[in-house]
C-alpha cells in the first residue's frame, strides 16, 4: 500500500517540475511581468502644451498656417430712403386770404399744374384793380404821345411837349408791367382776373407729404408752410458708417442700395456727400447718394441694405473653430516651436465673415494654430 502511494506523489512533484520550468521559459521570452501603467495623452511644462507622439489626440487635432486675404466683397451697412431735400418744396400761400376750396391728402399723387387749393383773397382784388388801372393808364398815354406826334409834326408843338408825353408812356408801361408780375407771382390767370381767386398749383410731380389746408381755413400768415410737396422722381439713400469704418469711406465710391421691401430692386450710384459728423446716439456717420425713381414704387423712410466698394485691406482670417473663451478672453492655440507643441494666445476679432472671423490682434500670418480640436487642449488646461 504504501509504495503504490509513493509512486504517486513522486509522479506530482515530477508535473510540477515541468509545469514551474514552462513558466519560466515564458517569463523569459516575453522579458518578464509588464507593470507600466498607461501613458499621458499631453504633457504641459510653463504653458506650453505638449501632445504625446502615440496620443489619440493627433487624429482629433487639426491644424493649420494663418493665411491673410483680401475680402471679396465691400463694406454692408444699413440705409434708408430718404427724401432729396432739394426736391422737398414747401407750399405757401403768397397773400393771405381764406381756403375755398381743397381736397389734398397726405400720401396722394399730384402732377405739375394740379390745382392745390382755391383761396379767396382781398390782396388779390386790389392787385387786379391795380392792373387796370395800369392798362388804363397806359393806353391813355399811348393817346397823348400819338397826339403830340401829329401836332409836332404840323409845326404846332415844341419838342419838350412830346418827350415829355414819350416819358409819361414809359411810366405808365412799367407800372403795367408791374402789376401783371404781380398777379403772376399770386398764380393768377389772366381769364380769372376778375374772380379775385389765387390758385395754388403744383410746381412739380410729387408726393404730398403734409398739408395744413382745407376748406373754411382763414390764413392769416403767407409766410407759413401750408403744405410740404416731395419729388420723388428721385431719392436720396442715406447710408449708415460705422465709426471703425468711417476712414475707409470716400466720396465717389460706387455704392449699391437693396431695397428690404421691393426684392430685386437695387440702385447703383457714387457716393455724393458724408456728414461731418457722427451721431451721438449710434456712433455713426451718414453717407448720402442718389437713386432714381421713375415709377413712384421708392418711398421714404423705407429699409435699404448697402454695399459700398471700399479698398479692403488685407486681414487675417481664421475659422471660428479656433476659437476658445478663457477667462472672458478669445484664444487660440499656437504652435510654438516643435509640431504639436502648443501655447495659448489671446486674439481680439470683429464682424463675422460666415464661418470664419477677422482677426484684428493677437495673430500673424504665417503663424500654425489649431483650427478644430482645440477644446480638447481646452479641457486638459
Amino acid at each position: 500500500m504504501q509504495a503504490p502511494f509513493i509512486r504517486r506523489l513522486g509522479l506530482a512533484a515530477l508535473i510540477a517540475i515541468i509545469l514551474l520550468g514552462i513558466v519560466i521559459t515564458i517569463i523569459h521570452e516575453h522579458g518578464g511581468p509588464r507593470s507600466d501603467g498607461p501613458h499621458p495623452q499631453l504633457t504641459r511644462e510653463n504653458g506650453l502644451v505638449i501632445v504625446a507622439d502615440d496620443s489619440p489626440l493627433m487624429k482629433r487635432l487639426h491644424v493649420a498656417s494663418v493665411k491673410t486675404s483680401i475680402l471679396d466683397h465691400g463694406l454692408r451697412v444699413p440705409g434708408m430712403v430718404q427724401a432729396e431735400p432739394r426736391r422737398s418744396i414747401n407750399i405757401l400761400t403768397p397773400v393771405t386770404g381764406h381756403v375755398i376750396s381743397t381736397d389734398l391728402q397726405p400720401g396722394q399723387m399730384v402732377h405739375k399744374g394740379d390745382v392745390l387749393a382755391v383761396l379767396a383773397s382781398g390782396d388779390l382784388d386790389q392787385a387786379y384793380a391795380d392792373l387796370l388801372k395800369a392798362r388804363a393808364q397806359e393806353t391813355y398815354q399811348e393817346r397823348v404821345v400819338k397826339r403830340a406826334q401829329d401836332v409836332l409834326a404840323i409845326g404846332g408843338n415844341a419838342r419838350k411837349d412830346l418827350d415829355s408825353a414819350s416819358n409819361d408812356l414809359a411810366q405808365a408801361r412799367a407800372e403795367r408791367q408791374r402789376a401783371e408780375r404781380r398777379l403772376e407771382s399770386l398764380n393768377s390767370r389772366t381769364d380769372q382776373d376778375g374772380e379775385g381767386l389765387v390758385r395754388l398749383v403744383a410746381p412739380v410731380d410729387g408726393l404730398i407729404a403734409s398739408t395744413n389746408l382745407a376748406p373754411g381755413v382763414n390764413i392769416t400768415d403767407a409766410t407759413a408752410v401750408q403744405a410740404v410737396l416731395l419729388d420723388i422722381a428721385q431719392l436720396q439713400i442715406d447710408a449708415e458708417i460705422p465709426e471703425d469704418s468711417v476712414g475707409i469711406v470716400s466720396l465717389g465710391q460706387q455704392a449699391v442700395a437693396r431695397i428690404t421691401a421691393l426684392p430685386g430692386r437695387h440702385c447703383d450710384a457714387p457716393i455724393l456727400s458724408i456728414d461731418p459728423a457722427l451721431h451721438s446716439d449710434t456712433r455713426r456717420v451718414i453717407a448720402h447718394f442718389l437713386c432714381d425713381n421713375p415709377d413712384g414704387m421708392l418711398r421714404p423712410n423705407m429699409f435699404a441694405d448697402v454695399e459700398i466698394a471700399v479698398k479692403q485691406p488685407e486681414m487675417i482670417i481664421v475659422p471660428k473653430t479656433a476659437l476658445l473663451m478663457n477667462n472672458d478672453r478669445l484664444t487660440v492655440f499656437v504652435q510654438d516651436g516643435a509640431p504639436m507643441h502648443f501655447r495659448r494666445r489671446a486674439v481680439t476679432v470683429s464682424y463675422d465673415e460666415g464661418e470664419n472671423v477677422r482677426v484684428l490682434t493677437g495673430l500673424q500670418g504665417g503663424e500654425t494654430i489649431v483650427t478644430r480640436g482645440a477644446i480638447l487642449l481646452n479641457d486638459n488646461d
